[in-house]
């Protein structure tokens, strides 16, 4: 059963291999236990665009995501939105893709694994592991 949505500061990390201990704790838990938004995979797009080497890293990036499901934040944008006019009207707003990527855990019912436990934490409900 998935239990687990990976944040793109953790996977970033992955493909660092730093520190070593996220890739042996997704080993105890199981890849197949862990998915990620469609937001994390353009997050990560982006930056192998921008990297020294786009090709390699388009290609070492794709593997990764060969063994990762990839859930839709689509089926997180009226969540999303609700979420964004609370944090807007508190004044402690949260970027939108960040906003995306944690309602799209909350809405699925499942753990957000973040390096960023502070700021992913002002969405209400949403259940987060910081394993950074």
């Amino acid at each position: 059963m998935i239990r687990y949505v990976l944040d793109t500061n953790v996977l970033i990390d992955v493909l660092r291999n730093r520190p070593q201990g996220i890739r042996k704790r997704i080993q105890e838990i199981g890849i197949n236990n862990c998915v990620v938004s469609d937001i994390t995979v353009y997050e990560l797009y982006t930056g192998v665009a921008a990297s020294a080497d786009p090709e390699g890293n388009k290609e070492i990036l794709e593997k990764m995501f060969d063994q990762l499901a990839v859930i839709p934040a689509s089926d997180a944008y009226w969540t999303a939105a609700r979420e964004k006019a609370r944090l807007s009207k508190a004044g402690t707003p949260i970027e939108d893709k960040d906003l995306l990527i944690g309602c799209t855990a909350l809405e699925y019912g499942l753990t957000l694994i973040t390096g960023n436990a502070k700021h992913m934490g002002r969405i209400q409900g949403l259940k987060i592991e910081p394993w950074i």
